[in-house]
């Protein structure tokens, strides 16, 4: 696997993670707090990046890097978050 891909499997994982823990805390913690806490972990995913082997300076910096997935994180965030949220009924 190339380190693109690398980048995207990474940063889509971390956002499943992420959506999950916000459609938890939704109906106990401010939806801004929420995304400001998500966009924390996407930030903090750079640097998990290169505990898969990725070179992130061959690549182009951090930067390049967080551009490279954020959109994976938000794909996975949102999924995750709408589908926990509704599978447990927590907007009651």
């Amino acid at each position: 696997m190339d380190d693109k891909n690398k980048i995207g499997f990474i940063f889509t994982m971390v956002g499943c993670v992420a959506g999950i823990v916000s459609a938890i805390m939704t109906g106990t913690v401010p939806k801004p707090l929420i995304l400001a806490i998500a966009a924390g972990i996407c930030y903090g995913a750079t640097y998990v990046v290169a505990l898969f082997k990725v070179d992130v300076e061959g690549y182009g910096g951090s930067n390049k890097v967080l551009r490279s997935g954020v959109f994976a994180f938000i794909q996975g965030w949102l999924v995750l978050w709408f589908l926990v949220y509704e599978a447990f009924n927590l907007y009651v």
